[in-house]
């Protein structure tokens, strides 16, 4: 026999609490799932100041507990009819967050600004065509969560296509019953697009300045610059791979994440010096994480003076630079990058403005 259970949300102002009832009916939906949630459009007080909001406070109880009881009795009788009806009145951030547990850093990024956008609010009745139109309008012109500047057409995309495989899968589990992703436009990627990086003086600010919020991050950037990994390779890495003698051959034996290729990665002493005291065993950077990264960056960036748009992967497209312009042949540079293929890399690395020039001065 199937249980129901009267629950509470804080809302988005703080003040005020939402009831809603958990269901575990004695069988699982499509996707697997048995819990489900009904949203009662009740609130009550978060903490009553006075008699009369405890009043209040226990009328919505009462009333709670009597849809409770009606809920429990089709439950008894097997009349699960009501489910299916009630769950388009269920809380789709509560579900977004639900789905996203084993998904990309994206994706709890998109839940994030799904939230500013509609204020914390957002039943699967609200989540229409329109409604989607709305916030991939919201998120081509909104600014980003830890920096003044607007998300870039890339960045608002990815975020865009996240909340939108939410949206379809809550299709594919009949809860929305119309096909929006058949409905609606996704915001252009842009394709080749010029990546940002840091020239000279911007690392050499980079190093110097003194980030004692998370001195790991400015750590995982700056090796990123000395070895081009990536974001994923920065958090994978382990000691095991790390090989440092007095003989100037220390290196990187890694299996690139991405592309699973095996790379053999020469360290700088800058690189080594970045690593810090080797250890037998363990992660390099055992406490940082995508949110991390995504979080502190832009006031590592901030603190070194830095306004260009960076993220991480600009790191790696500083690395490949710094190669391109001191002379590095192409070929090389792939196999340092960990690409298969060598039109990979020529996408990725852009001719400097400074090598157009000095090309140009040769003829």
């Amino acid at each position: 026999m199937g249980r129901v259970v009267i629950r509470t949300k804080k809302k988005c102002h703080g003040t005020m609490l939402s009831v809603y009832l958990e269901f575990c009916p004695p069988f699982t939906d499509n996707s697997g799932k048995q819990v489900r949630y009904e949203f009662l459009d009740l609130e009550k007080y978060t903490t009553p100041a006075n008699e009369a909001q405890q009043k209040f406070n226990k009328s919505i109880d009462e009333i709670a507990d009597a849809i409770r009881c009606e809920r429990y009795i089709s439950l008894v009788h097997k009349d699960y009819e009501f489910l299916s009806k009630r769950r388009i009145n269920e809380d789709f951030l509560e579900y977004f967050h639900r789905n996203i547990v084993y998904r990309g850093i994206k994706f709890k990024v998109s839940l994030k600004y799904l939230h500013r956008f509609c204020k914390g609010e957002c039943s699967f009745k609200d989540v229409t065509v329109s409604f989607c139109e709305r916030f991939k309008g919201f998120l081509s012109n909104t600014k980003g969560l830890h920096r003044r500047a607007k998300l870039s057409q890339n960045t608002a995309s990815a975020y865009f296509n996240a909340f939108m495989s939410i949206v379809n899968l809550a299709h594919q589990d009949g809860i929305i019953k119309t096909d929006i992703n058949a409905k609606i436009s996704r915001i252009h990627w842009k394709h080749n697009t010029a990546k940002e990086y840091l020239d000279e003086k911007e690392i050499r600010r980079l190093e110097r300045v003194e980030f004692t919020e998370y001195p790991d991050i400015q750590r995982a950037c700056l090796l990123s610059i000395y070895t081009g990994l990536r974001r994923s390779d920065i958090l994978a890495l382990d000691w095991k791979c790390v090989h440092i003698n007095s003989k100037k051959k220390s290196y990187l034996d890694i299996i690139i994440h991405k592309t699973q290729a095996a790379v053999k990665l020469p360290l700088s002493p800058a690189a080594i010096e970045l690593l810090g005291k080797p250890k037998k065993r363990g992660l390099v950077f055992p406490d940082l994480t995508e949110y991390k990264l995504s979080f502190y960056i832009p006031r590592l960036l901030k603190l070194a003076k830095i306004e260009k748009h960076i993220t991480f992967h600009c790191f790696r497209h500083t690395f490949a630079m710094r190669l391109l312009e001191n002379g590095v042949d192409i070929y090389t540079i792939a196999t340092l990058l960990g690409h298969k293929l060598v039109t990979s890399t020529q996408v990725y690395a852009r001719l400097s403005q400074t090598q157009i020039r000095e090309a140009v001065m040769k003829l």
